[in-house]
């Protein structure tokens, strides 16, 4: 459950409008990395079938499914627990980054990066 809690800051780093198939299909074969006020970071990697993989700051993974639908990106864990959803974020391309409110309420920064990334430690 701590990973899907994880994955759902990155969701609400993904806030809503026309453009978010834009921001999506801008992330498929690259990296999201979350950078949370601890400085631990977190990579996910969504793929055009709807799959998503991710790595939290522990270096624990994650994997599950994903529905984007309106304004709402909702993750989706294989163990059958209820998906997760988030609003948005809309009009963002590779190199771009910037700063939201988590699920939590601390201030994340998000970065979509080019290519397939590592986590390193």
């Amino acid at each position: 459950m701590k990973k899907f809690a994880a994955a759902l800051a990155l969701g609400a780093a993904l806030v809503a409008g026309p453009a978010f198939a834009d921001t999506m299909s801008n992330t498929y074969g690259n990296t999201i990395v979350v950078t949370y006020p601890n400085g631990g970071q977190a990579l996910y990697f969504f793929n055009a079938d709807g799959t998503f993989t991710g790595t939290a700051p522990g270096g624990s993974t994650m994997a599950g499914r994903y529905t984007a639908e309106g304004d709402q990106l909702c993750l989706i864990p294989p163990s059958g627990q209820a998906p997760q959803c988030t609003t948005i974020a809309t009009d963002k391309s590779v190199g771009d980054t910037w700063t939201q409110s988590a699920t939590d309420g601390s201030e994340i920064s998000v970065e979509l990066r080019a290519g397939r990334e590592v986590h390193s430690h």
